[in-house]
Formats: structure tokens, C-alpha cells, sequence
């Protein structure tokens, strides 16, 4: 099963640099612009169905692809980002000069949650749970899923290879070919990272890590 894991499009926050995890912020025009764009290069008929996260920024990048490809669009709460407590809303730059121990723990220890939020275990566990459950389904086709950079951060571990680099740009896509194992869990047997939606249709773009 083919899942095209796209990040959502730019948000204020993400024009202004702040972290934004559960915090429920719409598309800015920018954003609104890229997802528009976006769909415009899928192809209708070559897509199986569209999910997204259901907060906002999520939900607004989805709707113009799903009008393209004339399929519902279906939320599943598992694909929201990671819930970052007291972090939320907060300048990076600012955080990293004041916290830069909470930085590190945050972008590199899983089992870290920030005050009031979620460890990146739990996040990637309610993550890769919800893309198991869309690769177990027999769809008939690749998968839109509108996601968040978080979270798709956290895939990380399970794409073998993968070198540690920047986050998935907005509008831009983790592609991975899985299947679900017996045990329940997501087995990757081909990825891309930060590709354009629309070159994942039919084969793999070639390999950018």
C-alpha cells in the first residue's frame, strides 16, 4: 500500500517560526495558495481515497485535493501532530537560546514530553498506528494522507536509512510503500522523503537522501 504522507500548507505560525503542534491554526493565504497548487498537479483516477488530521491546517490542505480527485474527505484523529503542552505557540528561536537542554530532550528523546504534552513515543506510537490502519485496508490505490511535519519527524525510525536533515517543507510529502505486519505494526519496504505529492502517483521519484 502506497501512502503519500503530505504535510499541510503554511500557517502564520509557520511564517513566523513558533511552534504550533495541537494548536488549532487555519491556512494563511500562503498556504492556501500551495494546497491549491497542489492539487492541481494530481491526477483524478489515480488516487484511492483522501484522510487527513482533523485539525484545521490539515483539513483546509485536504479539501482542494479531494474536489480534484472527486473522493470523500475522511479525518482519522490518529494523524494529528504531536501535542507539545506549554511549547505550543512559542518563538523557536527564542526557546532555543532560553531552553536549549528542553530543545535537545524534545527533538531527541522519545521518551521526553514536554510540560502538559506528549512524549514522542506516544505520539509515534498513535501515528503509525493510524498509517497501519489505512495500509491494512485494501484501497485499490495510493493513499492521500494530510498530516504534520511532528509527527512525520517521528517516522523517521521506521524508513531504514533515513539520515536525520530538515523538516518535510509544507506541501511536500513522505511517500512509503508498507504493509501491515501479523503484529499489527507498519513495515516499510520503500520511502521518499520530502517529494512533491503529484511524482508519487505511479513510481517512485528518484531518491533524495
Amino acid at each position: 500500500m502506497r501512502l503519500v504522507l503530505l504535510r499541510h500548507g503554511q500557517t502564520d505560525l509557520n511564517a513566523r517560526n513558533r511552534f504550533q503542534a495541537q494548536a488549532d491554526i487555519p491556512l494563511n493565504a500562503e498556504g492556501r495558495r500551495q494546497a491549491q497548487e497542489m492539487a492541481e498537479r494530481l491526477t483524478p483516477g489515480r488516487w484511492a481515497a483522501v484522510h487527513s488530521s482533523p485539525l484545521a491546517r490539515a483539513v483546509d490542505t485536504a479539501r482542494p485535493a479531494a474536489d480534484r480527485l472527486r473522493l470523500p474527505q475522511q479525518t482519522l484523529d490518529g494523524l494529528r501532530e504531536r501535542h507539545l503542552g506549554e511549547v505550543d505557540g512559542l518563538d523557536r528561536a527564542r526557546y532555543a537560546a532560553e531552553h536549549p537542554d528542553e530543545l535537545r530532550r524534545l527533538l531527541t528523546d522519545p521518551g521526553y514530553a514536554p510540560p502538559g504534552g506528549e512524549t514522542g513515543t506516544d505520539a509515534r506510537r498513535r501515528f503509525v498506528a493510524a498509517l497501519a490502519q489505512l495500509a491494512g485496508a485494501d484501497h485499490g490505490g495510493p493513499i492521500l494522507v494530510m498530516t504534520h511535519g511532528g509527527v512525520l519527524n517521528l517516522l523517521r525510525p521506521y524508513l531504514p536509512g533515513c539520515p536525520d536533515g530538515p523538516m518535510v517543507g509544507n506541501c511536500r510529502a513522505v511517500v512509503v510503500d508498507a504493509v501491515r505486519a501479523p503484529d499489527g505494526d507498519l513495515r516499510v519496504e520503500q520511502w521518499r522523503w520530502d517529494v512533491a505529492p503529484h511524482a508519487c502517483q505511479d513510481g517512485l521519484p528518484p531518491h533524495p537522501c
